[in-house]
C-alpha cells in the first residue's frame, strides 16, 4: 500500500508540525501573562483558530485514510493514534488560547506572576514536560513516553502544592480572592497540560509497542484485590 505509506507519512509530519505551533502558542501565552502583555494575549486566541482548523484537517484526512485503504495492523495503529493525539494537542492549544484571553484579568487584579515561584516553577516542569511530548511525535521513542509520565506526577504534586498554599494564604503576595483564583486557574492549565501530554505519551507507547499503559489496574494486576 505504497499510496497509504506516503499519505501517512505526510499526516505524520503534520501533526509533527502542529505539536510545534501548540508548543509555540503555549510559550507565546505566557510570555503575554509574565509581561501583561494583553494584547499578545489576544494575539494567541485569535490565532487558535489556525490551529483548530488544522486538527479539524488532520482529522478529515485521517477519515479518508479509513475509508478508502482500511488500514490494518501497524497503519491501523498509526491512524488510531493520529486521530487521539491531534485532538489532545488541539485541547492544550485551546488551554494556551485561555491563558491568552486571562491577560486581561491578570491585568485587571494586578497580578505579577514573578512574585510567585510555585507558580514559575510549575510552568518551568510543564514547559519541559511539553516539549518533552512534542519531540515524541517524530522520534515515538518509548522510554521518553514513559519519562513524560513519570514526569506529569511532578506537575501534579506541584500543583497541589500551589493550591493548599493559595487557600492557606502561606505566600505573602496573595492579596485577596480574585488573585488567588487568578493564580489557581493558571495553575489548573499546567495542570491539565500535564495530563494532555500524558495522554499522548500513552498512545505513541501503544504505536511504537502495542501495550496499552493507561490504567494499569482497569484489567485486573498483581496489586489487585482477589475475590
Amino acid at each position: 500500500m505504497a499510496g497509504l505509506e506516503e499519505r501517512l507519512e505526510k499526516l505524520t509530519l503534520r501533526l509533527d508540525h502542529l505539536g510545534m505551533r501548540v508548543e509555540q502558542a503555549f510559550t507565546d501565552a505566557w510570555r503575554a501573562v509574565e509581561r501583561g502583555d494583553v494584547e499578545a494575549g489576544n494575539k494567541v486566541d485569535a490565532d487558535d483558530a489556525i490551529i483548530d482548523r488544522e486538527e479539524i484537517e488532520v482529522e478529515q484526512e485521517c477519515i479518508r485514510l479509513l475509508a478508502l485503504y482500511q488500514p490494518a495492523a501497524i497503519d491501523l495503529r498509526t491512524i488510531c493514534t493520529i486521530i487521539k493525539t491531534n485532538n489532545d494537542l488541539e485541547r492544550i492549544a485551546d488551554l494556551a488560547a485561555s491563558m491568552g484571553r486571562r491577560v486581561r484579568h491578570v491585568v485587571g487584579v494586578g497580578l505579577t506572576v514573578a512574585e510567585y515561584p510555585r507558580l514559575l516553577s510549575l510552568k518551568q516542569d510543564t514547559s519541559e514536560v511539553l516539549g518533552l511530548t512534542v519531540r515524541l511525535l517524530s522520534h515515538r521513542n518509548a522510554k521518553v513516553a514513559h519519562t513524560v509520565i513519570d514526569n506529569d506526577q511532578r506537575i501534579d504534586d506541584a500543583y497541589s502544592d500551589l493550591v493548599q498554599s493559595v487557600l492557606r494564604a502561606e505566600d505573602k503576595h496573595v492579596g485577596g480572592a480574585e488573585v488567588a483564583m487568578t493564580l489557581i486557574n493558571l495553575a489548573k492549565a499546567f495542570e491539565r497540560i500535564g495530563d494532555l501530554c500524558t495522554n499522548i505519551a500513552e498512545d505513541l507507547i501503544f504505536l511504537a509497542t502495542g501495550d496499552i499503559v493507561r490504567h494499569p489496574h482497569a484489567f485486573g494486576g498483581p496489586d489487585d484485590d482477589e475475590g
